[in-house]
């Protein structure tokens, strides 16, 4: 299956995108991780992206599209893209870069949160620089920062700031949350709560997979 996650920042896509792709053995196209890769590299596209992930604005289409078009053509059948589409000219060219390779979206999963808890969340976010993997301070009380699972110093975000949180939220209201209604039209957008612990949503992600009607699993 193919599968777009959708929802605000803060929404906890990346740990939902993690544990989907694990229980479904698909793989996972993270346009985030793919930037920072690049950007740790120093690569041309990554020295473009920097400056437009500093300050918490979309990163121009043909940064991200060239690196999802090559991910894509890796051979990869069944995906979970987290963070990409952003914008409806996203939705529409992923749509012709699918087509191009004979593909479709099977599904598009909206998670919801509501304003204060995305705040919440996104001030206490950490990541760890090595694996990637997501955590909340909450996490650690007592406890030093280190990642579970490969033992590096978690640290937090750039784009965390206060001044980039706002940049980013002003710019899902303006350029992401109308994928909603697009998804929608298309008949294959379904939302869900993102509130709550990371496994009651998970559960709720089930849910909806297994359901009858749902994609064919």
């Amino acid at each position: 299956m193919r599968v777009v996650l959708l929802g605000p920042p803060g929404a906890g896509k990346g740990t939902q995108a993690e544990r989907i792709k694990d229980k479904f053995r698909l793989t996972r196209i993270a346009t985030g991780d793919l930037l920072r890769e690049t950007v740790r590299r120093g690569t041309s596209l990554g020295r473009q992206a920097q400056d437009f992930m500093l300050r918490g604005r979309l990163v121009p289409d043909r940064v991200i599209l060239a690196l999802m078009r090559d991910k894509i053509r890796e051979g990869v059948s069944g995906f979970i893209l987290d963070g990409f589409p952003r914008s409806i000219t996203q939705a529409e060219k992923l749509d012709k870069l699918l087509e191009a390779e004979n593909k479709k979206l099977d599904l598009v999963i909206n998670l919801e949160v509501n304003h204060n808890e995305m705040i919440s969340r996104l001030k206490g976010r950490v990541i760890c620089p090595e694996c990637g993997r997501t955590y909340n301070k909450d996490e650690f009380v007592d406890q030093p920062l280190i990642c579970k699972d490969c033992g590096t110093h978690l640290s937090q975000r750039s784009d965390d700031n206060p001044d980039a949180i706002e940049e980013r939220l002003k710019v899902y209201l303006r350029h992401t949350l109308p994928l909603v209604d697009y998804y929608k039209g298309k008949g294959i957008l379904r939302s869900i709560s993102g509130k709550g612990s990371p496994q009651g949503v998970f559960q709720r992600i089930v849910d909806l997979l297994y359901s009858p009607g749902s994609i064919g699993i």
